[in-house]
């Protein structure tokens, strides 16, 4: 087909083809529906902005698209875009640029009767002096939806994304920077001298987003909320799209009021239900009751129904709801009953219920007291809650759950779960306080059952069921925090320490390193802070260490092994004098991981022993595996590499027999290099594959991690470019989770590899990352192993004195691992082989005089100095 005459008409066959109404296409570019219709029809050349947005619209490849708005513009004849007989190529995706610039939730039904919001806010939001734009009106008036809507359209005018950051679960501000963060998928390092805070604006400085920040206004009472105008001062290219019941009060703001949806003037014209809020009403009665079908005499009625909620979708919802018990007049009736949402304005009510509340009354009158009071008592779930907890926690049964989901009081959300409105939980829990008996009752039922359901995953966890149990508890870890909170405030030690060791695994198999560390840290603290004596009983004391001990293990994985070694020995030591031997068996197993990355060796293996017998004798079967593990691994980095294979191969038996996926995973990564130094270079790659599916399969990232550098490691010895592939890989996984102690080994291992494949540059920088990183985590072997790369790089160089003494110090410290020893042995030989006697002489002299901190500071000077 030859190139259409015009640039209107090939833009609007190229929208047809993409099937996009000229309204939805007016949306996506910001354009008025009017203005693109006379562009169409040739009488009015766009901007080069709204240009720009078309070509973006219509997957014009990036390298046409300049010819594209030139076209457009009219300086170009139109015959240099593609005919349309073939398919607008789409932009080509490298593999890096994959990841989705966006978590907006998909909404699961077209909105209605907002078009004309979105359009506006769009055109706000392209408002260069519009940063901060919140949306404000009453709950239930649709806020949520119309942002989410909006901010799908603006996806193409933020380069580096647009974001939802919910914060209805968060009850003080500060919380908003992790919130953000999350939503942004932006990792806090934690060996950063700079708080969160600065970090998040550090790393948004640059970037040119939107955050679509939902849910404020319960956070406005307290301080902190000018959190937003410093994150917009040091951001000068984000923007802020804020839901809220009121406004925040913040100099710059733009207040845009939602108002409810549209209400068709006629009250008999079926065809008028388009885009309203009869259209929306009908909708959901479908939803509700699949036959039902609204005749002539219906329309005048519903129309009636949504001028009494005011057009406000929450309570058109729960209108249309009652489609299948009432016809559309008798619901009408009962809301001239009891719901006027224009004389809910009392002075004294808060203003986020003045019309809500009315809604809700309504709804609350129509039950039985029996089902107010399930109502109330599901008011205590967070994040949404199953049957089975429904019924032991809120005595609520299948026949009154049912009931609630019919009067849309209750969401169905999917596999077995149900939740409620935020808005009516809010609702339910200020009426349930006006029975603080029963509320306090209901919440310890709450707490006891998920400290129990959490408690008797254990095992389950722990075995091949992982991957499904691993979803079962990420689904209930809002609900797990509040039974947590509730069993640190009331001081139930017992329950809190029965349940500490799966909540630990949880949060290691989920990475969530950082949480770990401060929810057993706090716990901690306010344990020994509820106590009023001045000597602690043992239960007490034994419940602090073991938090501590927890607290120090995820310090470990933060990359602070120092700090956590500090912690660990007093409460390793005090919990294995104890009578809870098996706080004592995981303490002493904390102890000596964090003391094999130290490279104290020799106490590791004396704590990892000691964590072996006690396991042993007390049944412990996980705990005896993964002590016998480490034991093996200490014993591999000796050179004993007989000796780490029998421990490894007894513990990877143990593994196997548990069927626990990630420790399966965890001994197969280590076992590779031991099955690798006796020669056996096909099984220890098998080892690796095996590690990779299954740490994969369970989404275990520092798994994945460390088995792609393994395969990284061997591919370097045959392949450095593959290897350098696989480490680049592997460097990506820890820099994600934040894992810095594992991020220095890569780094490290890439070093190698970049000497081997002459990248000199890259093997200093890999080098240099490795030495400030472990310098300041205290990963010494490490360390060590870099140091020795670094050396490396210097006898290249020429620097044959100066890399002989970093290869003395290397081999001369006790942290040193075998591998760094072989790699750095033959290299000292061939150097003193260059040297004088006295050159050599006067190398070890000066080693002598030195420390390792100080070698470290004096090669990380040179380097700053060239």
């Amino acid at each position: 087909m030859e190139s259409p005459v015009t640039f209107g008409e090939w833009l609007r066959r190229s929208r047809n083809e993409l099937r996009l109404t000229r309204d939805e296409f007016a949306e996506r570019i910001g354009c008025s529906v009017s203005a693109l219709r006379k562009i169409e029809d040739g009488d009015r050349r766009p901007s080069v902005q709204i240009a720009e947005l078309m070509a973006n619209c219509l997957n014009i490849p990036p390298a046409e698209r300049s010819t594209f708005v030139k076209v457009a513009r009219g300086e170009l004849s139109v015959d240099r875009l593609p005919p349309l007989s073939k398919p607008i190529a789409s932009p080509s995706v490298s593999p890096a640029s994959t990841t989705p610039r966006t978590n907006l939730p998909v909404l699961p039904t077209p909105i209605i009767g907002r078009q004309r919001e979105v359009q506006e806010l769009s055109q706000l939001l392209r408002d260069p002096q519009c940063r901060l734009l919140t949306l404000v009106g009453p709950g239930g008036i649709g806020k949520t939806r119309l942002a989410i809507e909006t901010a799908s359209h603006l996806q193409a005018a933020f380069a580096d994304g647009v974001y939802f950051v919910p914060l209805a679960p968060v009850n003080t501000t500060r919380f908003i920077v992790p919130m953000i963060a999350d939503a942004i998928g932006f990792a806090f390092q934690s060996a950063s001298p700079a708080d969160p805070k600065t970090q998040l604006f550090s790393y948004l400085k640059e970037k040119q987003a939107l955050l679509l920040t939902d849910n404020l206004e319960h956070l406005l009472a307290e301080p902190g909320i000018e959190l937003l105008a410093e994150l917009l001062a040091n951001a000068p290219q984000v923007k802020l799209l804020v839901t809220s019941r009121e406004s925040l009060g913040l100099q710059g703001e733009w207040a845009f009021e939602v108002q409810g949806l549209p209400i068709p003037e006629s009250r008999y014209a079926e065809g008028s239900a388009q885009n309203t809020s009869v259209e929306l009403f009908l909708q959901r009665a479908r939803r509700a009751h699949v036959r039902f079908n609204a005749t002539p005499e219906d329309y005048p009625v519903i129309v009636r129904i949504c001028q009494l909620v005011d057009g406000m979708p929450l309570g058109i919802e729960l209108a249309a709801a009652w489609v299948r018990t009432l016809t559309c007049d008798e619901i009408a009736q009962e809301i001239e009953r009891g719901l006027d949402f224009l004389s809910v304005s009392a002075r004294d009510l808060p203003a986020r219920h003045r019309s809500m509340r009315a809604v809700f009354d309504h709804s609350w009158k129509l039950l039985t007291q029996e089902d107010q009071g399930v109502l109330l008592r599901l008011s205590v779930f967070q994040g949404g809650f199953r049957r089975e907890a429904a019924e032991a926690v809120a005595e609520a049964t299948l026949s009154a759950l049912s009931t609630l989901v019919t009067k849309s009081l209750v969401r169905r959300s999917g596999a077995g779960r149900y939740d409620l409105h935020e808005l009516i939980r809010q609702f339910a829990t200020e009426h349930f306080a006006e029975r603080p008996e029963e509320q306090t009752a209901t919440r310890a039922r709450h707490g006891s059952y998920y400290l129990m359901f959490f408690s008797h995953a254990d095992e389950r966890l722990r075995s091949s069921a992982q991957r499904e149990v691993l979803a079962e508890l990420t689904a209930e870890m809002d609900n797990f925090r509040a039974a947590w909170d509730w069993a640190v405030t009331r001081h139930d030690i017992t329950s809190l320490c029965q349940v500490s060791a799966t909540l630990w695994y949880l949060f290691e198999l989920r990475t969530w390193f950082a949480e770990g560390e401060t929810i057993f840290r706090n716990a901690a603290e306010r344990i020994q802070s509820l106590t009023t004596e001045t000597q602690p009983s043992a239960d007490v004391l034994v419940a602090v260490n073991a938090m501590r001990a927890h607290s120090a293990y995820f310090s470990f994985r933060l990359g602070k092994s120092a700090p956590a070694y500090a912690v660990l020995l007093p409460s390793a030591t005090h919990l294995q004098s104890s009578t809870d031997q098996f706080a004592a068996i995981y303490s002493l197993w904390y102890l000596g991981i964090v003391c094999w990355e130290l490279g104290k060796f020799a106490e590791a293996s004396e704590s990892l022993q000691a964590s072996l017998d006690q396991a042993r004798a007390c049944g412990e079967r996980w705990y005896e595996t993964a002590a016998g593990e480490f034991i093996g691994i200490i014993a591999h980095d000796q050179g004993e590499y007989d000796q780490a294979r029998r421990y490894l191969t007894e513990a990877l038996a143990g593994a196997r027999e548990m069927g626990d996926p990630m420790v399966i995973a965890h001994i197969l990564s280590f076992m590779s290099p031991t099955i690798e130094a006796l020669g056996e270079m096909a099984e220890a790659e098998n080892f690796l594959r095996e590690s990779l599916a299954l740490a994969q399969e369970i989404g275990y990232r520092p798994g994945i991690g460390h088995a792609l550098e393994g395969l990284g490691r061997l591919a370097q010895m045959t392949n450095p470019h593959e290897a350098r592939t696989l480490f680049a890989a592997s460097r990506d996984v820890y820099k994600e989770i934040g894992d810095l102690r594992n991020l220095s080994r890569v780094l490290s291992q890439q070093g190698y590899n970049s000497l081997a494949l002459g990248d000199v540059a890259d093997a200093q920088n890999s080098f240099i990352a490795v030495l400030r990183l472990a310098r300041e985590g205290g990963y010494m072997p490490i360390a060590l192993h870099a140091l020795a790369g670094f050396a490396s790089l210097q006898a290249k160089r020429g620097n044959t004195e100066h890399a002989l003494e970093l290869l003395l110090i290397v081999l001369n410290h006790p942290a040193s691992v075998q591998d760094t020893k072989n790699r750095a042995a033959p290299l000292r030989a061939e150097l003193e082989a260059q040297l004088t006697r006295q050159q050599v002489e006067a190398a070890q002299a000066r080693v002598q005089a030195k420390t390792f901190e100080a070698a470290v500071d004096e090669v990380l000077k040179q380097v700053a100095f060239t």
